[in-house]
């Protein structure tokens, strides 16, 4: 199995057989996943922040939810996924910081899944499944060949998502 690495920020699709999309690590970020099992296409972000707005130079498109979605749509069309075909999954958005009651804006996480709801919302796009929240890490992995995502949470069982 040949292991594709998906940083803070970046973004990785494969319809390569023997190809596993991983991104350790998720905390308040949120880790995307695109797949299409008529073609066997599969695609990954990993989303840092919820809106580029508060960015004044150039990011990496998939660092921010408002610009990671369409640009995976592009990266997963461009080798022949179909937008009708997509299974989507997300992971991640943990509240890793205690807070104040009443202070959300420190949560990033929270606001992280709320922004990608609303970017595939905006492509008219549903999430299949997720697993999102808490306050532990956590390891998403997407088998392409068969659309598997596995889903390892610190202290936890890898489970299926």
């Amino acid at each position: 199995m040949t292991v594709l690495n998906v940083g803070m920020g970046e973004l990785q699709v494969s319809k390569m057989p023997g190809v596993s999309l991983v991104s350790p690590g998720l905390g308040s970020c949120i880790g995307l996943i695109m797949y299409d099992p008529l073609y066997k296409i599969g695609g990954m972000v990993h989303i840092v922040l919820p809106d580029s707005s508060v960015c004044t130079k150039q990011a990496l498109p998939g660092k921010y939810a408002d610009t990671a979605v369409p640009e995976l749509l592009k990266k997963m069309s461009e080798l022949g996924a179909k937008k009708h075909n997509l299974i989507v999954k997300i992971a991640g958005g943990a509240q890793m910081f205690n807070l104040e009651k009443g202070c959300n804006i420190l949560n990033i996480g929270m606001r992280n899944v709320i922004a990608v709801k609303a970017a595939l919302s905006k492509e008219s796009i549903n999430i299949n499944a997720a697993d999102t929240g808490g306050n532990k890490g956590r390891t998403v992995k997407l088998d392409v060949a068969t659309g598997v995502v596995l889903i390892k949470a610190i202290g936890q069982q890898e489970i299926q998502l």
